[in-house]
Formats: structure tokens, C-alpha cells, sequence
């Protein structure tokens, strides 16, 4: 008989010892097939990441340096200083937009106010009105190069409903709230007009979108200013016209670029651009979006990383022992094979067969096993130490297959051949005398 049969023989006859073995390499298998693919699934995740989730940059004029300033004119109101330092300019602006990586940027100014001439503001608890002009009490708009870029739309403070975002080439165009558009029956397209008192103006808007996310606000407010729901966004172009400025002076600029991982290098780069370098701005960056995400997928990784280490020691220090137990006490049947003329290898290649036919099956429901929990064990760990990510998918990868039943393998080859020494390094002599 070989050994073959001589195996598959013995599995039979030994059904607790093969059910043992089957249900220790079925777990060890699982565990270690889950821990690689939410390891895999992090590592996509995170990839993911790094690609989707950007970061931003902001240029600011140092305003906040003494010697920017000049040294002050004094007037009966008392002492008044000018800003002498850089502004954040059309050349700049153009400069920053070619820069690789650089996906979008955007300026806001938040000094238009606006009284309303053919439509009405949500009224405060005081309300004087404007008595030069003759209208109500203003509101306050942001002029912007681009509105969804605001933080507000960007968080989902605000969420745009109908029509469109202003955009940088816009000329008098203007976002309003749903609300304030409800009041007034107004809708994307139709124009409202607004007084200016810093320059005595009136200036006609298209409206280009409507937005919600005022309601319920501030209805309580002091002055109308202070509801949100009257507040607005208008585009730059037109905030240049109104006030007669021919160049773009802007207080900071805020830089949107396509990778968190590379901001620093993307810093550096527009730092040194001829436009900017050498010129009285400050620089700041914001990963926070990115570092939400990203750095508990790197913890979720670490942890899987060191669960596949631990998994993989305590598995084979576990089968080890085992097979140490059990074939030491086949020492009598080693020597009787040993003695009929039975090679010491084809001893060894009869155990190693016996537990290769366990892990046959155990692979199977290993497999099995872990199509059903990976996805199961990923969202439990995301919940634990990454609630703020979501759509993790945690999938079963040949490679990661590959490689659990292909390092499980060789674990057991060492396993079995360490608990082998403990018989074939004896005489079949020795054997049969010790057992007699």
C-alpha cells in the first residue's frame, strides 16, 4: 500500500483529530483571507482618497504686519494707516491657475450691500431704511469668482436648487435664497435691481441661481441684514465694475488642488512663481477633508497589518504543537513502516499528505467563510475608528488568495516537518525497543 492510501486511511480512521484540524486551518485561513482584504480594501480606499479628496491652499496679503503699513495720517477721528503691502492681483491669479495640480480656485469679498429697489428684504425687528436713498435697509452680499466653492455650499450649509453657480467670467450676476425668491415671486433669469450707498449706484443683477438652506433662520434678527435669507452672492466682475476698479485687488485667494498628498510640493511650487515670490503674502494649507478620511484608513491598515503577522505566528505556532502531540504518538507506527522497508521520506510525505487532504476543504470553506463575513468585519471597523468613511468594499482579491493558501502551505510543510523530527530522527530499532 503507499502512502497514499496509507493517509487517506488514517484521516478516515482519526475523524475527531481530522474535524480538529479541519475547523483550526478553516479559521486560521478566514481570519487571515478577511485581514488581507480589508488591508487591500484600506489601501484602494486610501489611493481613493488621495485622488478625490483635495486640499487647499490660501494666499493672503500680510495684513497683519506693522511694516506693510505707513506710518499713519493723523485726522479728528485720530490716526488712520494705509496698507503699502502686495495685492493679490489678475497676474497672480493667472499665474497660480497653470500651476500642475491647481483643479480650482476662488475669491470672495464680502462688502457689497445692496438696498432692494424692485423687491423686498424679510424685515428685522428694527428697521430704519436708508433716508438719502429713499429705500429700505440693505443687505450684505459676498462677491465671488465662484460660488461653489463657498464654504457654505461646500459643507452643505447651502445647497444649490435652481440654476446654476456664478462663474468667473459672470457679469452682474446674483444668487439669491429660495426663500427671498418665494417672497418676491422671482425665479433663474428674471433681474433684480439694488441701490449702493458707498457709491451711490444702482445696479441691475440677472439672477442665475437660487439656493436653499436659510430656512428657519434668523427670523428673529435685530436688523434685515442679519437673516440669512436675505443675504447673497454676486460675481467679481461686476463687484470691479460697481466700484470703478480696473485692476483685481484681492485680500487672499484661496487654491484648490487635486491631491492632499501633494500640497506641500504644490506650495512650494506657486511660493516660488516670479509673481509671488518675494511679495508680502502669507501662505496656509487645509487638509483637514483629507486627514478626516485618510488617517483612519492608514490606523485600519496598521491593524490589519499587524492581525495578519499575529495571525500567521499564532496559526502556525498552533498547528505545530499539534502535530508535535499527535505524530509523537505514531512513533510505533513509524517504526513498523520503517522496519517493512519504508523509506524515512515516504514516512514524512504520508503525514504531510494527511493534513494537505484536511486543508483541501478547509480552503474551500475558508473561502466560503470569508466571501460571507470580509464585508461584515470591514464595516465594523470602519465604525469603530472610521465612522467618517463611507462605501468602504471589502472584496476577495486572487492575490490576497494567493497568497494566504500559498504562505499557509509552507506553514504547514515547516509544521509538518518539525513534528516529524521527533520520530524519523530515531532507528526503527530505537522505535519498536521503546515501545516494547
Amino acid at each position: 500500500m503507499n502512502f497514499l492510501k496509507r493517509a487517506v486511511r488514517y484521516c478516515w480512521r482519526q475523524k475527531i483529530r481530522s474535524i480538529i484540524l479541519l475547523l483550526v486551518f478553516t479559521l486560521l485561513a478566514s481570519a487571515a483571507l478577511i485581514a488581507l482584504s480589508v488591508g487591500h480594501a484600506t489601501a484602494e480606499g486610501t489611493d481613493e482618497v488621495k485622488q478625490t479628496v483635495g486640499a487647499s491652499i490660501r494666499v493672503e496679503c500680510d495684513d497683519d504686519n506693522q511694516e506693510n503699513y505707513d506710518s499713519g495720517t493723523r485726522d479728528e477721528y485720530g490716526i488712520s494707516y494705509e496698507y503699502n503691502g502686495d495685492f493679490i492681483t489678475q497676474e497672480v491669479v493667472d499665474a497660480v491657475s497653470k500651476v500642475d495640480g491647481v483643479v480650482a480656485y476662488s475669491a470672495e469679498r464680502g462688502d457689497y450691500w445692496g438696498n432692494a429697489i424692485d423687491f423686498e428684504y424679510f424685515p428685522g425687528a428694527f428697521n430704519f431704511g436708508d433716508s438719502n436713498s429713499g429705500y429700505g435697509d440693505p443687505s450684505s452680499y459676498t462677491a465671488t469668482f465662484n460660488s461653489a466653492l463657498n464654504r457654505k455650499f461646500m459643507d452643505g450649509t447651502y445647497t444649490l436648487i435652481e440654476g446654476r453657480h456664478i462663474q468667473e467670467d459672470d457679469s452682474f450676476a446674483v444668487m439669491i435664497s429660495k426663500e427671498l425668491a418665494d417672497k418676491n415671486d422671482l425665479s433663474v433669469g428674471d433681474h433684480i435691481s439694488m441701490y449702493n450707498l458707498d457709491n451711490d449706484s444702482e445696479n441691475t443683477f440677472e439672477i442665475v441661481g437660487i439656493f436653499s438652506g436659510t430656512e428657519g433662520m434668523s427670523k428673529d434678527a435685530m436688523m434685515p441684514y442679519e437673516i440669512p435669507a436675505n443675504q447673497g452672492y454676486i460675481d467679481m466682475n461686476s463687484y470691479q465694475k460697481i466700484w470703478n476698479r480696473p485692476t483685481l485687488e484681492l485680500g487672499s485667494l484661496e487654491i484648490y488642488v487635486d491631491s492632499a498628498e501633494n500640497v506641500e510640493n504644490i506650495l512650494k511650487t506657486i511660493q516660488n512663481l516670479p509673481e509671488i515670490k518675494g511679495k508680502t503674502f502669507t501662505f496656509s494649507t487645509d487638509t483637514e477633508d483629507f486627514d478626516l478620511i485618510s488617517n483612519p484608513l492608514s490606523s485600519i491598515k496598521k491593524t490589519v497589518n499587524t492581525a495578519v503577522t499575529v495571525i500567521a505566528i499564532t496559526g502556525a505556532a498552533i498547528i505545530t504543537l499539534l502535530l508535535i502531540l499527535w505524530i509523537r504518538g505514531r512513533k510505533k507506527e513509524a517504526g513498523i513502516l520503517m522496519a517493512v522497508g519504508r523509506s524515512k521520506v515516504e514516512v514524512v510525505l504520508q503525514f504531510l499528505t494527511e493534513n494537505i487532504f484536511i486543508a483541501i476543504p478547509a480552503a474551500a470553506a475558508s473561502f466560503g467563510l470569508s466571501a460571507l463575513l470580509a464585508d461584515q468585519v470591514g464595516a465594523f471597523l470602519v465604525s469603530q475608528t472610521a465612522s467618517d468613511v463611507e462605501g468602504l468594499s471589502v472584496v476577495l482579491h486572487p492575490a490576497d488568495m494567493a497568497a494566504v493558501y500559498g504562505i499557509g502551505i509552507l506553514l504547514l510543510i515547516l509544521a509538518v516537518l518539525i513534528a516529524s523530527v521527533t520520530v524519523i530522527r530515531l532507528k526503527p530499532k530505537e522505535i519498536l525497543t521503546k515501545m516494547s
